[in-house]
């Protein structure tokens, strides 16, 4: 195939048509002015190349340098331009380069996206629009700058002891300033209003900073500094995205794409907290932190952040995300892909460099709060990597307002719940690549409903405080214990707005009556106590909570049966629904999303359960039980400090009865037990208590796991005999059985010191656990025996299509 040069008319171009966006300088034909020509092309060559014999012909004083962008990413190169500065005192120099229009404004169409991408850098293509066409291409003059003004800003951040190589640095100063200045200048001609960085690797190259922190390395290693050099280099490469404008839209028209395969168009968010968000996006260092539920999480941040005319979010990702293609376009759209493992100083201290710049010129950056994707649907702990490395840099420049917004993501439904439930087996992940890519994209088109935000009320952190700035310098466990408190109270502030949604209550009305199907009547009672109950303490639900009637509960029950979680039953006088065989993991997944809600109340509840059965002293026996059911699950769940812990749970029985305390002193606490409807222990802890018996047995059977001092072992065998227990109905359902709770159990018994230690003593200990666990489960059967008794037929009274089996079907024509 012929090369565009070879294709390429070569005729001359002329300027007529071609539109001129900005103005010389005033005075410019009598001042001393330097035009620095910026072309990446021969066809924007010899368009500047008109416009520069134009301006000669004009002024004496005018002079011109050429500065082209190379193929080697962010590098630029000039022409003439150090013999221009050189002796040069009060001149203005003035950047000129060339813009191309899309053929429209608007940049939503892909086809329009892509045709624009592939203009952008083809010679042949800019040459026959230029020719044809000369309307789509512009001439942008750039803001002007004295040289003064610009030897100024150079040595802020660079200092070079020779004068040959201070000179050399300066003329390459100026080319980047005279190529970032027409980069923004033409964003009027283009269209595009996105803010987003260039030439970031030079940019960092020359900060002072910078190669002294590698001659650090160097000096402390016995390394060659040009080895240490060569090694930052490469790490420059891996890291830094190289963004264009072209390739941003594309993502942005491909996340949006992505999204509607399955979602509703609008993402449902509060406009005004997110303009809030982006006020603050523009005036000080901002991180964004998500809750990962799906692959769509990042994507949809894309979205929702263009859409509100963010400056380019740099969302930062592990590097097995960038597989072929994908890794590609989501470079040049500002995705950060970090290596998995990092124990090269050389790379941390090009990571801390680059992090700092982007805050320092206020482009935010997002990752996941918990590293990776929950698996059971309830927030995860955080990962502190990332968050790390981010307030670490922030500290090097003394930052004193580092604002982390936690964003909670949930969805109406989740596409990827069925691989979800294969790795809780013990199966392993599939690795991504483009035909993992194309299967996962395919898995979405089917109806999933909205994708919503809710955004948690700022971390910030001012890195400049004594305590701070000297556990950064230090990297002790004080550092550490200050990113667990940022970390957690993230966690804390996303978890606060993840609301409850219908199809969290349907799942934890389902999940906690298991292996008992419930008719509809009893499925609409609950629902509408629950909502009642959330209602009465302010907590967050979804508009569709909110106004939750008979026919909502209609629909979602549709949905959910649609999707294949729940089944009915209709053949006989009454429909009835239950989980579907081989989807209690997907049901407990859609539970655990609303979870955080019922945990006080669940613990309250088994705790009072305890003190009905105390022989002496319930009160004390009350609130000793409250804090160790708080420390069983302290790996499952957050909680706030222990003095508000107890706090929360006096307010939570005080709504049932002011006078409680007095009741379980009295010995009412069982009566007192069985008034606090709705009752979720059941519902909301069960399955981890099961899994953590589990856990305690495979503990005590030598034949089972050995020693029990090997993690892998002993969740492997807790996988095999969990599976036993449910063909015996020891545990109540398959939801009990998930890799993650086996670990975080086996996690607790460490914690305990129940893995290893001396062989008598480590029995005895083990033995106590498991009666712990034993006892827990039994008050969470007695529990759920009282919660799922049958109830009067009052609400089938006041309800009467409810009344008999002939009553509205929850789902339209549901399956068996």
């Amino acid at each position: 195939m012929a090369s565009d040069d070879k294709r390429a008319n070569r005729s001359p171009i002329s300027l007529q048509g071609i539109e001129i966006v900005g103005a010389a300088p005033e005075g410019a034909e009598q001042t001393r002015t330097l035009y620095v020509l910026y072309a990446d092309t021969e066809t924007e060559r010899d368009i500047l190349r008109a416009f520069a014999e134009d301006a000669l012909k004009k002024s004496a004083a005018a002079s011109i340098a050429w500065v082209r962008e190379t193929k080697e990413r962010d590098s630029l190169q000039h022409e003439g331009l150090a013999g221009e500065l050189d002796g040069m005192e009060n001149a203005l120099v003035t950047p000129v380069g060339v813009a191309w229009k899309p053929k429209s404004q608007q940049q939503q169409s892909w086809r329009a996206i892509m045709g624009w991408t592939h203009l952008i850098g083809s010679d042949f293509r800019q040459r026959r629009v230029a020719q044809g066409k000369p309307e789509r291409c512009a001439i942008v003059i750039g803001e002007a700058a004295t040289l003064g003004e610009l030897r100024l800003r150079h040595t802020k951040h660079t200092a070079h002891d020779d004068a040959g190589a201070e000179a050399g640095a300066f003329a390459d100063y100026v080319a980047l300033q005279a190529a970032l200045t027409i980069e923004r200048d033409a964003r009027s001609v283009t269209g595009e209003t996105i803010k987003y960085p260039r030439y970031v690797t030079r940019a960092l190259w020359g900060r002072n900073s910078f190669q002294a922190q590698l001659e650090k390395i160097a000096a402390e290693s016995g390394r060659p500094i040009a080895d240490v050099r060569e090694e930052a280099q490469v790490c420059l490469k891996e890291l830094v995205p190289n963004a264009r404008a072209p390739h941003i839209s594309a993502a942005w028209a491909f996340s949006r794409a992505v999204c509607r395969l399955g979602y509703e168009d609008k993402l449902v968010y509060d406009k005004q907290k997110v303009a809030e968000i982006r006020r603050m996006a523009l005036t000080r260092p901002l991180a964004l932190v998500f809750t990962h539920k799906t692959h769509i999480d990042g994507v949809a941040i894309i979205l929702a952040t263009r859409d509100e005319s963010f400056p380019l979010v740099h969302m930062i990702g592990g590097d097995n995300m960038a597989f072929a293609g994908v890794g590609y376009m989501m470079r040049r759209a500002g995705a950060v892909f970090i290596r998995r493992s990092i124990d090269s100083p050389v790379y941390k201290v090009v990571m801390r460099q680059y992090l700092s710049y982007l805050m320092e010129k206020r482009f935010p950056v997002s990752w996941a709060l918990e590293g990776t994707r929950s698996r059971n649907g309830k927030l995860m702990p955080p990962r502190f990597g990332i968050l790390k490395y981010v307030v670490e840099a922030a500290a090097k420049e003394n930052m004193r307002d580092l604002t982390i917004i936690p964003v909670s993501i949930y969805y109406d439904l989740i596409a990827e719940l069925s691989d979800y439930a294969v790795e809780q087996t013990g199966a392993k992940k599939r690795k991504e690549s483009l035909a993992w890519m194309a299967d996962y994209l395919r898995s979405l088109r089917k109806p999933l409903g909205r994708i919503s935000f809710g955004f948690g009320d700022p971390v910030v952190i001012d890195t400049t405080t004594p305590e701070i700035a000297s556990a950064v310098a230090a990297g002790d466990d004080s550092f550490s214990v200050h990113l667990q408190k940022f970390a957690f109270e993230a966690s804390a502030n996303a978890n606060a707005v993840t609301p409850m949604t219908p199809t969290a209550l349907f799942m934890l009305i389902l999940t906690g009556a298991a292996p008992r199907a419930l008719t509809e009547t009893e499925i609409s009672r609950r629902m509408l106590a629950l909502r009642d109950w959330a209602k009465s303490r302010a907590l967050p639900v979804t508009n569709d909570i909110k106004k939750l009637d008979i026919d909502r509960i209609q629909s979602v029950a549709k949905a959910i049966i649609e999707m294949g979680v729940v089944s009915c039953y209709d053949s006989g006088p009454e429909p009835v629904y239950s989980i579907a065989p081989g989807k209690h993991f997907e049901a407990s997944y859609y539970r655990n999303t609303a979870i955080h809600f019922f945990v006080t109340k669940a613990i309250a509840e088994l705790a009072l359960a305890k003190a009905a059965a105390a022989a002496a002293d319930p009160m004390e026996t009350f609130w000793a039980e409250a804090a160790e059911i708080r420390d069983l699950f302290k790996f499952e769940f957050f909680y706030p400090p222990l003095d508000q812990f107890k706090a929360d749970i006096e307010e939570e029985l005080r709504r049932y009865d002011p006078d409680w305390t007095h009741r379980v002193k009295a010995g009412e606490a069982r009566d007192f037990l069985a008034e606090m409807t709705p009752l979720v222990s059941h519902a909301a802890l069960r399955p981890f208590a099961e899994a953590y018996l589990i856990v305690a047995d495979v503990l005590l059977d030598a034949r089972i796991a050995g020693d029990g001092s090997d993690k892998a072992a002993v969740v492997d065998a807790a996988l095999n005999y969990a599976r036993q227990a449910l063909l015996q109905r020891r545990i109540a359902s398959e939801e009990s059985i998930g890799k993650l709770m086996f670990e975080n159990g086996f996690d607790l018994a460490a914690n305990r010191n129940l893995t290893s230690g001396d062989g008598a003593t480590l029995a005895a200990a083990r033995r106590a656990f498991r009666a712990q666990l034993d006892d827990l489960n039994k008050r969470i059967g007695v529990i759920a025996d009282i919660a799922e008794a049958p109830a009067d037929d009052e609400f089938a009274k006041e309800t009467p299509q409810y009344s008999n089996g002939s009553a509205r079907d929850l789902g339209a024509n549901p399956p068996h």
